[in-house]
C-alpha cells in the first residue's frame, strides 16, 4: 500500500471534492486549492486528521493523473488476491531482504551476501537458498518500486510489457556484467564492462534466429547503470569495507533509529489492578493492556485494553490504534489537557514469540502495510526493552496509585485485599490510562532520550512527517479475518449466519452460480462482511440478513448462543431460536457477574465485549429484547452448569 503525508502539491478528496495543498503555514495551517473553481479553502492539519478518521478526507495518488507515472496494475493488488504459492514466494523474498538489510546497507557482492543468505536460510529452514545474484535482482526490483513489497510478487506473464526501454534479457545481462566485471577488486573500467556486455549479447544472438536478435545498447546506458549504483556499496566491492567506512563514516555504522516509527515495540501485560463491573460493582478481574511504543521518541503510539488476554485480535486493535489519528481524545476525554499526536505507518514491528505474533494473518497484514516483523530471541526480553520498561512504569507508577491494585508477588500483599479495595470501573480505567499516558508519561523527561516523549515526537515529526494510508476502509478490510466461501441463491453462510444483498446477486449473474469468493469477517461485529470480487478484487460490503439479531453482537457472543441452540435442537439452527437464546444469554451473563468466582466474572466481561474499543455496550444495549416475546416451545430453561464451555475468542476491537 502507498503511504502519504500532508505536503505541498498533495492531491486530496474532501467530502467528494478534489483539491491540492498549495500552502502549509506554521506546520498547522493548510491552504487547499479546489480543482473545480480554483477557490482557496483554509483549514488546519488537525481538522484534516479528523476528516481522515471520519473518512471525509482521502489522499489521491497524483500519479493517476499522469499515465506515464501511474502505479503498475500489479502493485495495486493486495497480496491475498494472488495464489497461495505466489504469496509464499513473495513473503520468502521479503524475509531474505529484511534479514540482509538488518545488517546495514545492501552490498551485492557474493562475498558479502552469501553468509547473510546462509544465516537467513538457516533461520527459515530453507533447503534451497537463493544465489547472491538472485537476491540482488530482488533488491533492485524492490528499490526500483519505492520499496513497495508487492514488487516482489512473481509476474512472469507481464515481463516485456510496453514502456520498457530495454529488453528484459538485456537488462539482466547488464546487471550480471556489472556484478561480475565492475564490482570486484580488479577495478575493471567501464569500457571492459561494455565489452563484456557486447560479448554476452552476441553469444545470445548466435544461438537464435533473426526475429529473436537483441540490440546492443549504447555505452551511455552502461554508464547510467553504473552511476546509479550505491556509492558506498560500489566502494566496498571495488576497494574494501574499511576504505568505504573511512570515506563514508556515517554510512558504515550499524542500524540506528533515526526517525519516528522506524522501530515500534509491541507487547501485552496484565494490569496490576482489579476492575469493577459497572452494573453490580463486583470485581471482574485484571484487564490485559496491549501497547505499542515508538523507539525513537518513546511515545506510546498504540493502545488496547480488554479481558481477552494476549491474542491476535488485541494485536490488530492495537495496530489500528497506532496507525490512526487520536482525534477522539478531545471528544471522549475533555478533561485531558494535551493532545496525542501519534499516528502513521510502522516500518519495523518488534514482537516476542507469542503465538498471536506468529499468525499468518498478521504476516499478511504486515506485508500489505509494508511493515517488517522482527521477533526477539527466546528468553531475551531486553531485545525490546523500551516496552518492557514502559510496562514497569505503568504498573508501578499508575496501577499502584489506584485502590484495588495487586502486587507482583502474592506474599507482598500482607493484609491488603485488592478485591475489597477495588474502586475503578472499566470506563474509568480507560480514562485514567489515557490521562496518565497523555498528560503525565508523555510530558515527563525520559532518561533514555533526555527529553520528553511528546517534545521528541513533535520535533522529529517536523523533519520526517509520519505517513498515512489513502483511506481508512482499506485498513479495516485488511484487519479482517479471511475465509473462502461460495455464493448461493440465499447469499453466503458464515458462522451459522446468512449474508446477502444486491451486490451478491450481481456477482452471481456475472460469474455464474456457486462462485467461490474470499470473505473478510470481524470479531467485534457480525452484522456485516466484505466479499472480494474475484476479478476486480474490490471489497464489497454485504450485510447480515437478520440485522435485528446481528446488530451489536460480537462473534464470541454469537458462538455461545449458537452452541446453546445446537445442543437443544440437534444441530438445527434458526434465527428464531437464536433470538430466544440471545434473550436467555442475559440471565447467563448476569449469573456470572454476581457469581462468587472471579474467574466466572472475568468470563462475563469477555462475553459482554468489555474492552471492545469500537463501542462499550451496556448489558441492555448488548443483549436487547429483540423477539423476546416470541414463543419458542422447544426451549427449556437450563442451569448455568449445563451451558457449554466457551472458547476464548475476542473481537478485533478497533480503537478510534
Amino acid at each position: 500500500m502507498k503511504a502519504f503525508i500532508f505536503k505541498v502539491g498533495q492531491q486530496l478528496s474532501i467530502d467528494g471534492r478534489d483539491g491540492r495543498i498549495c500552502r502549509i503555514l506554521d506546520d498547522e495551517k493548510i491552504q487547499i486549492e479546489m480543482d473545480v473553481d480554483g477557490s482557496l479553502q483554509n483549514t488546519t492539519r488537525s481538522d484534516l486528521l479528523i476528516g481522515y478518521s471520519s473518512r471525509a478526507v482521502k489522499f489521491l495518488d497524483s500519479t493517476d493523473q499522469n499515465p506515464s507515472l501511474r502505479t503498475p496494475e500489479y502493485l495495486g493488488r493486495q497480496l491475498n488476491t494472488f495464489s497461495e504459492k505466489i504469496q509464499q514466494k513473495a513473503i520468502r523474498k521479503k524475509r531474505y531482504l529484511d534479514s540482509i538489510l538488518r545488517y546495514g546497507k545492501f552490498i551485492s557482492t557474493p562475498k558479502h551476501l552469501n553468509p547473510l543468505i546462509y544465516i537467513c536460510a538457516e533461520q527459515l529452514q530453507d533447503a534451497k537458498a537463493p544465489s547472491s545474484s538472485t537476491v540482488g535482482r530482488w533488491y533492485l526490483e524492490y528499490v526500483k518500486n519505492q520499496r513497495d513489497p508487492r514488487a516482489l510478487v512473481d509476474r512472469h506473464h507481464m515481463k516485456g510489457g510496453a514502456g520498457s526501454r530495454l529488453h528484459p534479457e538485456v537488462q539482466r545481462m547488464i546487471e550480471e556484467v556489472i556484478d561480475d566485471i565492475y564490482l570486484n577488486q580488479e577495478k575493471q573500467s567501464v569500457q571492459e564492462v561494455y565489452s563484456a556486455l557486447e560479448h554476452a549479447i552476441n553469444t545470445y544472438n548466435a544461438a537464435r534466429g533473426p526475429e529473436d536478435q537483441l540490440r546492443v545498447p549504447g555505452q551511455a546506458t552502461v554508464y547510467r547503470a553504473i552511476n546509479s549504483l550505491d556509492k558506498y556499496d560500489a566502494m566496498v566491492a571495488r576497494d574494501s569495507a574499511r576504505t568505504a567506512q573511512m570515506k563514508f563514516r556515517t554510512s558504515g555504522k550499524g542500524p540506528k533509529v533515526s526517525r519516528l516509527l522506524e522501530r515500534v515495540e509491541i507487547d501485552h501485560t496484565p494490569l496490576d489492578l482489579f476492575v469493577l463491573d459497572e452494573e453490580t460493582g463486583m470485581p471482574m478481574g485484571r484487564p490485559t493492556v496491549t501497547c505499542a511504543i515508538d523507539k525513537k521518541s518513546r511515545m506510546i503510539v498504540g493502545l488496547h485494553i480488554g479481558f481477552q488476554g494476549p491474542s491476535m485480535e488485541a494485536v490488530f486493535a492495537c495496530l489500528r490504534h497506532a496507525l490512526m489519528p487520536k482525534s477522539y481524545v478531545k471528544v471522549d476525554y475533555p478533561s485531558i489537557k494535551n493532545d496525542w499526536p501519534c499516528h502513521g505507518l510502522i516500518e519495523v514491528l518488534i514482537c516476542d514469540n507469542g503465538l498471536e505474533f506468529h499468525a499468518k494473518e498478521l504476516e499478511r497484514v504486515a506485508f500489505e502495510l509494508d511493515m517488517q516483523i522482527q521477533f526477539c530471541p527466546k528468553r531475551q526480553a531486553y531485545y525490546k526493552g523500551a516496552i518492557e520498561r514502559f510496562f514497569r512504569s505503568l504498573n508501578h507508577q499508575f496501577a499502584r496509585a489506584i485502590p484495588g491494585h495487586s502486587f507482583e508477588r502474592w506474599f507482598k500483599r500482607e493484609d491488603y485485599d485488592p478485591l475489597k479495595h477495588a474502586v475503578c470501573t472499566f470506563d474509568q480505567l480507560k480514562l485514567c490510562v489515557h490521562k496518565w499516558i497523555i498528560d503525565i508519561y508523555s510530558q515527563k523527561i525520559h532518561r533514555g532520550i533526555n527529553s520528553t516523549p511528546y517534545f521528541t515526537w513533535m520535533e522529529n515529526a517536523k523533519k520526517f512527517p509520519t505517513k498515512l494510508l489513502s483511506d481508512v476502509d482499506r485498513l479495516d478490510i485488511s484487519l479482517g479475518r479471511t475465509v473462502q466461501r461460495t455464493i448461493f441463491h440465499y447469499g453466503i453462510e458464515l458462522n451459522h449466519m446468512h449474508y446477502n444483498g444486491p451486490s451478491l446477486l450481481v456477482l452471481r449473474r456475472q460469474y455464474g452460480e456457486r462462485v467461490g469468493v474470499e470473505v473478510r469477517y470481524f470479531f467485534d461485529d457480525i452484522s456485516h462482511i466484505y466479499v472480494i470480487d474475484p476479478i476486480s478484487k474490490e471489497a464489497i460490503y454485504v450485510p447480515a440478513v437478520d440485522q435485528e439479531y446481528a446488530d451489536g453482537l460480537t462473534l464470541v457472543q454469537h458462538n455461545l448462543i449458537a452452541e446453546r441452540v445446537r445442543l437443544e435442537n440437534k444441530n438445527i439452527v434458526d434465527t428464531g431460536a437464536l433470538a430466544q437464546a440471545k434473550h436467555e444469554l442475559r440471565g447467563f451473563v448476569r449469573g456470572l457477574i454476581v457469581d462468587k468466582s472471579l474467574r466466572k466474572r472475568k468470563s462475563a466481561a469477555k462475553i459482554r465485549g468489555i474492552g471492545k474499543s469500537s463501542k462499550n455496550n451496556t448489558l441492555e444495549d448488548l443483549i436487547s429484547e429483540t423477539r423476546a416475546s416470541m414463543p419458542v416451545p422447544h426451549f427449556k430453561s437450563v442451569d448455568i452448569s449445563e451451558l457449554p464451555s466457551m472458547p476464548v475468542i475476542v473481537n478485533k476491537g478497533m480503537t478510534q
